[in-house]
């Protein structure tokens, strides 16, 4: 089975006109989303997914950078991939935190520039980051 039929896959044209660098796969956008995790558990900085990110959304992965840290390093164990429209991809994932799980979802669109994250939900709300 084929990476796309296993995970599904986002193009910015529809299901016509793919063009090379305009696809995201589940497996693309699950790594992803590993990476937000590792923001959130504090063992990435956010900085490396700046131009990945909106400024919306990196302000708001910034407010909750350490949110999921604990003893076990958090890992995204679960993710879904929903294309409502052509250019447009929605992820939401299960994460492992220990014996806890916490949900993550993220909106991610084509602009002029390619895949840019332009929102980030957490079960933390908008609380602020661990010190």
């Amino acid at each position: 089975m084929s990476v796309e039929a296993q995970y599904g896959r986002c193009d910015r044209a529809g299901a016509g006109g793919v063009h090379r660098g305009r696809v995201r796969t589940g497996v693309d956008l699950s790594l992803f989303a590993q990476c937000v995790v590792e923001v959130l558990g504090g063992h990435r900085s956010a900085g490396q997914l700046r131009s990945m990110l909106s400024e919306q959304a990196y302000r708001s992965l910034r407010l909750r950078t350490g949110g999921y840290a604990g003893a076990v390093r958090p890992r995204l164990r679960a993710a879904r991939l929903r294309c409502p429209v052509p250019g447009v991809a929605e992820v939401s994932g299960i994460v492992a935190c220990g014996a806890r799980h916490r949900a993550l979802a993220m909106r991610i669109a084509f602009t002029e520039s390619g895949w840019l994250c332009t929102h980030i939900e957490t079960d933390l709300g908008a609380r602020q980051r661990r010190v």
